[in-house]
Protein backbone atom coordinates (compact mmCIF):
# COMPACT_ATOMS: atom_id res chain seq x y z
CA UNK A 1 0.00 0.00 0.00
CA UNK A 2 0.74 3.62 -1.00
CA UNK A 3 0.97 6.43 1.87
CA UNK A 4 0.91 10.22 1.24
CA UNK A 5 -0.25 11.18 4.65
CA UNK A 6 1.09 8.77 7.34
CA UNK A 7 3.92 9.70 9.57
CA UNK A 8 6.18 8.79 12.17
CA UNK A 9 5.71 11.44 14.90
CA UNK A 10 7.33 9.63 18.20
CA UNK A 11 9.97 6.76 18.72
CA UNK A 12 10.49 5.78 22.07
CA UNK A 13 12.69 2.35 23.42
CA UNK A 14 12.71 0.76 26.87
CA UNK A 15 15.90 -1.18 27.89
CA UNK A 16 16.18 -3.13 31.03
CA UNK A 17 19.33 -2.13 33.66
CA UNK A 18 20.87 -5.86 33.82
CA UNK A 19 23.03 -6.90 31.40
CA UNK A 20 23.91 -11.10 30.51
CA UNK A 21 26.37 -11.66 28.26
CA UNK A 22 26.82 -14.66 26.19
CA UNK A 23 30.37 -15.45 27.94
CA UNK A 24 28.09 -15.38 31.17
CA UNK A 25 25.63 -17.99 29.73
CA UNK A 26 28.83 -20.12 28.41
CA UNK A 27 30.29 -20.41 31.68
CA UNK A 28 26.66 -21.15 33.31
CA UNK A 29 26.21 -24.05 30.70
CA UNK A 30 23.24 -22.26 29.36
CA UNK A 31 24.87 -21.66 25.87
CA UNK A 32 28.28 -23.38 23.86
CA UNK A 33 31.23 -21.72 22.30
CA UNK A 34 29.95 -23.51 18.98
CA UNK A 35 27.09 -21.72 19.16
CA UNK A 36 28.67 -18.13 20.08
CA UNK A 37 30.64 -18.42 16.92
CA UNK A 38 27.88 -19.29 14.88
CA UNK A 39 24.89 -16.67 15.76
CA UNK A 40 27.32 -13.74 16.67
CA UNK A 41 25.59 -12.28 19.91
CA UNK A 42 27.25 -10.99 22.47
CA UNK A 43 24.78 -9.90 25.26
CA UNK A 44 21.14 -8.85 26.17
CA UNK A 45 19.39 -7.58 28.85
CA UNK A 46 17.13 -9.03 31.51
CA UNK A 47 14.12 -7.72 32.97
CA UNK A 48 13.80 -7.34 36.38
CA UNK A 49 11.04 -8.85 38.44
CA UNK A 50 7.61 -6.93 37.58
CA UNK A 51 9.20 -5.84 34.26
CA UNK A 52 7.00 -7.86 32.02
CA UNK A 53 6.54 -7.05 28.23
CA UNK A 54 3.50 -4.82 28.40
CA UNK A 55 5.00 -3.42 31.60
CA UNK A 56 8.28 -2.10 29.27
CA UNK A 57 5.95 -1.14 26.49
CA UNK A 58 4.04 1.28 28.34
CA UNK A 59 7.37 2.80 29.25
CA UNK A 60 8.32 2.56 25.54
CA UNK A 61 5.23 4.04 24.74
CA UNK A 62 5.53 7.06 27.13
CA UNK A 63 8.19 8.02 25.50
CA UNK A 64 7.29 7.94 21.93
CA UNK A 65 4.38 9.88 23.23
CA UNK A 66 6.28 12.87 24.65
CA UNK A 67 8.43 13.16 21.84
CA UNK A 68 5.75 12.94 19.42
CA UNK A 69 4.54 16.41 20.85
CA UNK A 70 0.52 15.08 20.68
CA UNK A 71 -1.65 14.83 23.58
CA UNK A 72 -3.21 11.82 24.72
CA UNK A 73 -6.50 12.86 23.44
CA UNK A 74 -5.34 12.46 19.83
CA UNK A 75 -4.72 8.94 20.25
CA UNK A 76 -7.69 6.90 18.86
CA UNK A 77 -6.14 3.67 18.65
CA UNK A 78 -3.36 1.31 20.98
CA UNK A 79 -1.98 -1.47 19.29
CA UNK A 80 0.34 -3.64 21.34
CA UNK A 81 2.73 -6.63 19.75
CA UNK A 82 3.97 -9.73 21.71
CA UNK A 83 6.10 -13.22 21.58
CA UNK A 84 6.24 -13.81 25.04
CA UNK A 85 4.25 -14.41 28.48
CA UNK A 86 2.87 -11.09 29.42
CA UNK A 87 2.73 -11.15 32.72
CA UNK A 88 -0.90 -12.81 33.57
CA UNK A 89 -2.92 -15.39 31.67
CA UNK A 90 -6.13 -14.56 29.84
CA UNK A 91 -5.80 -10.90 30.09
CA UNK A 92 -5.69 -8.21 28.08
CA UNK A 93 -2.41 -6.54 27.74
CA UNK A 94 -2.88 -4.09 25.16
CA UNK A 95 -5.27 -2.12 27.17
CA UNK A 96 -2.68 -1.80 29.91
CA UNK A 97 -0.68 -0.29 28.21
CA UNK A 98 -3.37 2.06 26.95
CA UNK A 99 -4.32 2.68 30.18
CA UNK A 100 -0.83 3.65 31.52
CA UNK A 101 -0.28 5.84 28.61
CA UNK A 102 -2.60 7.76 26.32
CA UNK A 103 -6.04 6.47 28.37
CA UNK A 104 -8.59 7.29 26.54
CA UNK A 105 -11.54 6.00 24.54
CA UNK A 106 -10.44 4.51 21.53
CA UNK A 107 -9.90 0.63 21.12
CA UNK A 108 -7.21 -1.36 22.03
CA UNK A 109 -5.88 -4.17 20.31
CA UNK A 110 -3.20 -7.08 20.67
CA UNK A 111 -1.65 -8.58 17.90
CA UNK A 112 0.23 -12.22 18.19
CA UNK A 113 1.85 -12.67 14.71
CA UNK A 114 5.37 -14.31 15.91
CA UNK A 115 8.39 -11.97 15.17
CA UNK A 116 6.69 -10.01 12.64
CA UNK A 117 4.02 -8.67 15.63
CA UNK A 118 5.24 -4.88 15.70
CA UNK A 119 5.07 -4.88 11.87
CA UNK A 120 2.28 -6.65 11.61
CA UNK A 121 0.89 -4.00 13.95
CA UNK A 122 2.29 -1.26 12.24
CA UNK A 123 0.18 -2.22 9.18
CA UNK A 124 -2.76 -2.70 10.86
CA UNK A 125 -2.74 0.82 12.62
CA UNK A 126 -1.96 2.51 9.46
CA UNK A 127 -5.23 1.27 7.76
CA UNK A 128 -7.02 2.06 10.95
CA UNK A 129 -5.93 6.04 11.07
CA UNK A 130 -7.07 6.29 6.98
CA UNK A 131 -10.10 5.15 7.36
CA UNK A 132 -10.83 7.12 10.69
CA UNK A 133 -9.45 10.72 9.58
CA UNK A 134 -10.85 12.13 12.53
CA UNK A 135 -8.38 10.36 14.70
CA UNK A 136 -4.99 12.23 14.42
CA UNK A 137 -2.87 9.22 16.18
CA UNK A 138 -2.26 5.62 17.21
CA UNK A 139 0.44 4.56 19.58
CA UNK A 140 2.29 0.95 18.51
CA UNK A 141 4.04 -0.98 20.91
CA UNK A 142 5.93 -3.87 21.17
CA UNK A 143 7.30 -5.95 24.59
CA UNK A 144 8.74 -8.96 25.76
CA UNK A 145 10.47 -10.69 28.42
CA UNK A 146 11.82 -13.83 28.17
CA UNK A 147 12.19 -16.39 31.61
CA UNK A 148 12.77 -19.62 32.94
CA UNK A 149 11.14 -22.42 33.32
CA UNK A 150 8.80 -21.71 30.22
CA UNK A 151 11.14 -20.25 27.99
CA UNK A 152 15.53 -20.57 27.98
CA UNK A 153 16.42 -17.35 26.47
CA UNK A 154 19.24 -19.28 25.68
CA UNK A 155 18.58 -22.30 24.43
CA UNK A 156 14.68 -22.22 23.32
CA UNK A 157 15.89 -21.34 19.80
CA UNK A 158 19.03 -23.04 18.06
CA UNK A 159 20.32 -19.81 16.26
CA UNK A 160 18.52 -17.06 17.60
CA UNK A 161 18.77 -15.76 21.25
CA UNK A 162 16.17 -13.39 22.87
CA UNK A 163 16.43 -10.40 24.84
CA UNK A 164 14.26 -8.05 27.11
CA UNK A 165 13.29 -4.58 26.00
CA UNK A 166 10.14 -2.96 24.24
CA UNK A 167 10.06 -0.13 21.27
CA UNK A 168 6.85 2.04 19.74
CA UNK A 169 6.16 4.14 17.06
CA UNK A 170 3.79 6.60 17.00
CA UNK A 171 1.64 7.14 14.34
CA UNK A 172 -0.15 10.13 12.77
CA UNK A 173 -2.46 11.11 9.90
CA UNK A 174 -1.24 14.72 10.00
CA UNK A 175 2.47 15.19 10.63
CA UNK A 176 5.61 13.95 11.83
CA UNK A 177 9.31 13.97 11.46
CA UNK A 178 8.94 10.70 8.79
CA UNK A 179 6.74 9.89 6.34
CA UNK A 180 5.78 6.35 5.27
CA UNK A 181 5.78 5.86 1.98
CA UNK A 182 4.48 2.32 1.88
CA UNK A 183 3.76 -0.52 3.86
CA UNK A 184 3.44 -4.31 2.35
CA UNK A 185 2.05 -7.43 4.09
CA UNK A 186 2.75 -10.82 2.36
CA UNK A 187 1.98 -14.40 3.43
CA UNK A 188 1.66 -18.07 2.64
CA UNK A 189 0.15 -20.61 5.25
CA UNK A 190 1.31 -23.24 3.31
CA UNK A 191 4.15 -22.95 5.88
CA UNK A 192 1.91 -22.85 8.56
CA UNK A 193 3.05 -26.54 9.80
CA UNK A 194 6.60 -25.77 9.84
CA UNK A 195 6.98 -24.51 13.14
CA UNK A 196 3.66 -26.15 14.61
CA UNK A 197 4.94 -29.62 13.33
CA UNK A 198 2.79 -32.85 14.43
CA UNK A 199 2.57 -31.61 18.15
CA UNK A 200 -0.87 -32.31 19.86
CA UNK A 201 -2.93 -29.94 21.09
CA UNK A 202 -3.25 -29.17 24.59
CA UNK A 203 -6.13 -27.56 27.20
CA UNK A 204 -3.62 -24.73 28.76
CA UNK A 205 -0.30 -23.36 28.31
CA UNK A 206 2.71 -24.52 29.63
CA UNK A 207 0.59 -28.04 29.99
CA UNK A 208 3.84 -30.06 30.35
CA UNK A 209 5.87 -27.70 32.63
CA UNK A 210 9.17 -28.47 30.33
CA UNK A 211 10.76 -25.36 28.72
CA UNK A 212 9.74 -24.54 25.18
CA UNK A 213 11.88 -26.05 22.68
CA UNK A 214 10.54 -24.53 19.26
CA UNK A 215 13.09 -26.43 16.97
CA UNK A 216 11.31 -29.29 17.76
CA UNK A 217 8.15 -28.80 15.60
CA UNK A 218 10.29 -27.58 12.69
CA UNK A 219 12.55 -30.93 13.26
CA UNK A 220 9.41 -32.91 13.64
CA UNK A 221 7.96 -31.65 10.86
CA UNK A 222 11.02 -32.58 8.36
CA UNK A 223 10.58 -35.98 9.76
CA UNK A 224 8.30 -36.28 7.34
CA UNK A 225 9.25 -37.60 4.28
CA UNK A 226 6.69 -35.70 1.98
CA UNK A 227 8.16 -32.36 3.17
CA UNK A 228 10.48 -31.06 0.48
CA UNK A 229 13.16 -28.66 2.43
CA UNK A 230 14.38 -26.92 -0.61
CA UNK A 231 10.96 -26.01 -1.78
CA UNK A 232 10.29 -24.77 2.03
CA UNK A 233 13.34 -22.77 2.01
CA UNK A 234 13.00 -21.30 -1.18
CA UNK A 235 8.99 -20.01 -0.26
CA UNK A 236 10.72 -18.21 2.65
CA UNK A 237 13.24 -16.57 0.91
CA UNK A 238 10.70 -15.56 -1.47
CA UNK A 239 8.34 -14.26 1.11
CA UNK A 240 11.15 -12.11 2.27
CA UNK A 241 11.97 -11.04 -1.43
CA UNK A 242 7.67 -10.34 -2.33
CA UNK A 243 7.48 -8.25 0.24
CA UNK A 244 10.55 -6.26 0.17
CA UNK A 245 10.06 -6.16 -3.71
CA UNK A 246 6.33 -4.90 -3.67
CA UNK A 247 7.26 -2.29 -0.52
CA UNK A 248 9.87 -0.82 -2.81
CA UNK A 249 7.97 -0.68 -5.55
CA UNK A 250 5.30 0.84 -4.35
CA UNK A 251 7.54 3.68 -2.84
CA UNK A 252 8.36 3.98 -5.75
CA UNK A 253 12.20 3.60 -5.16
CA UNK A 254 14.90 0.81 -5.55
CA UNK A 255 16.92 -0.81 -2.53
CA UNK A 256 20.04 0.97 -3.77
CA UNK A 257 17.67 4.37 -2.63
CA UNK A 258 17.61 4.10 0.88
CA UNK A 259 20.40 4.73 2.97
CA UNK A 260 19.08 2.36 5.55
CA UNK A 261 18.13 -0.98 6.45
CA UNK A 262 16.52 -2.18 9.35
CA UNK A 263 15.37 -5.39 9.94
CA UNK A 264 15.26 -8.19 13.44
CA UNK A 265 18.63 -9.09 14.98
CA UNK A 266 18.58 -12.60 13.66
CA UNK A 267 21.23 -15.19 13.91
CA UNK A 268 24.99 -14.12 12.23
CA UNK A 269 24.30 -16.94 9.64
CA UNK A 270 20.35 -15.74 8.86
CA UNK A 271 21.08 -12.09 8.23
CA UNK A 272 24.25 -13.16 6.19
CA UNK A 273 22.67 -15.40 3.56
CA UNK A 274 18.88 -14.46 4.67
CA UNK A 275 18.67 -10.76 4.54
CA UNK A 276 22.47 -9.29 3.19
CA UNK A 277 22.61 -12.32 0.50
CA UNK A 278 19.63 -12.99 -0.80
CA UNK A 279 18.64 -8.96 -0.91
CA UNK A 280 21.52 -7.39 -1.71
CA UNK A 281 21.70 -5.31 1.29
CA UNK A 282 24.97 -3.75 2.53
CA UNK A 283 25.42 -4.60 5.97
CA UNK A 284 26.63 -1.39 6.56
CA UNK A 285 23.38 0.13 6.13
CA UNK A 286 21.99 -1.93 8.70
CA UNK A 287 21.85 -1.77 12.52
CA UNK A 288 22.78 -5.66 12.83
CA UNK A 289 26.53 -5.26 14.57
CA UNK A 290 25.24 -2.29 16.90
CA UNK A 291 22.28 -4.65 18.39
CA UNK A 292 24.33 -7.38 18.86
CA UNK A 293 24.20 -6.11 22.40
CA UNK A 294 21.05 -6.60 22.66
CA UNK A 295 20.25 -9.48 20.84
CA UNK A 296 16.77 -10.31 19.50
CA UNK A 297 14.27 -7.97 21.26
CA UNK A 298 11.30 -9.86 20.77
CA UNK A 299 9.02 -8.08 18.42
CA UNK A 300 10.64 -5.00 19.35
CA UNK A 301 13.63 -4.90 17.37
CA UNK A 302 12.69 -2.46 14.19
CA UNK A 303 11.74 0.04 16.71
CA UNK A 304 15.26 -0.15 18.72
CA UNK A 305 16.77 0.61 14.83
CA UNK A 306 15.41 3.50 14.09
CA UNK A 307 15.79 4.67 17.52
CA UNK A 308 19.58 4.32 17.33
CA UNK A 309 19.48 5.20 13.24
CA UNK A 310 18.12 8.82 14.78
CA UNK A 311 20.32 8.95 17.78
CA UNK A 312 23.86 7.44 15.92
CA UNK A 313 23.57 7.64 12.73
CA UNK A 314 23.28 11.47 11.77
CA UNK A 315 19.92 11.03 9.33
CA UNK A 316 19.14 13.88 7.11
CA UNK A 317 16.16 15.33 5.54
CA UNK A 318 15.04 12.67 1.77
CA UNK A 319 16.89 9.90 3.30
CA UNK A 320 15.26 6.64 2.83
CA UNK A 321 14.63 3.88 5.09
CA UNK A 322 13.92 0.39 4.49
CA UNK A 323 11.97 -1.45 7.31
CA UNK A 324 11.49 -5.82 6.86
CA UNK A 325 10.61 -8.41 9.57
CA UNK A 326 9.13 -11.59 8.95
CA UNK A 327 7.08 -14.20 11.54
CA UNK A 328 6.49 -17.73 11.46
CA UNK A 329 2.94 -18.44 10.40
CA UNK A 330 4.52 -17.44 7.63
CA UNK A 331 4.30 -13.24 7.17
CA UNK A 332 6.31 -11.18 6.17
CA UNK A 333 6.04 -7.09 5.91
CA UNK A 334 7.98 -4.64 4.62
CA UNK A 335 8.13 -0.67 4.74
CA UNK A 336 9.87 2.11 3.38
CA UNK A 337 9.94 5.58 5.31
CA UNK A 338 11.48 9.35 4.50
CA UNK A 339 12.94 11.51 7.04
CA UNK A 340 11.63 15.07 6.64
CA UNK A 341 13.43 15.99 9.78
CA UNK A 342 16.19 15.54 12.53
CA UNK A 343 13.49 14.95 15.42
CA UNK A 344 13.72 17.71 18.17
CA UNK A 345 14.42 15.12 20.84
CA UNK A 346 17.67 13.95 18.58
Amino acid sequence: MRWNDLYIAGVGTYLPEQVETVDDAIAAGRYTEEKKAMNGYRELRVAAPGETGPVMAAKAGLEAVERSGLSPLDFGLTVHASLSHQGLDLWTPASYVQANTVGGTGPAFEVKQGCNGFMAAVDLAASYLSSHRDLPAALVTAGDAFHLPYFDRWASEEQNVNGDGAGAFVLSNRSGFARIRSIHSHADSTLEQMSRGYQEWTTGPFADGQTLQLNSGVEDFLQNADVDLDDMIARIGGGVRHSLKMALYEAEIELADARFFLHQQLAETIVTHGICGLLGVDRASTTYDWAKQYSMVGTADIALGLDHVLAERDPRPGDLVVLQSSGAGYVWTAAVIEILEVPSWV
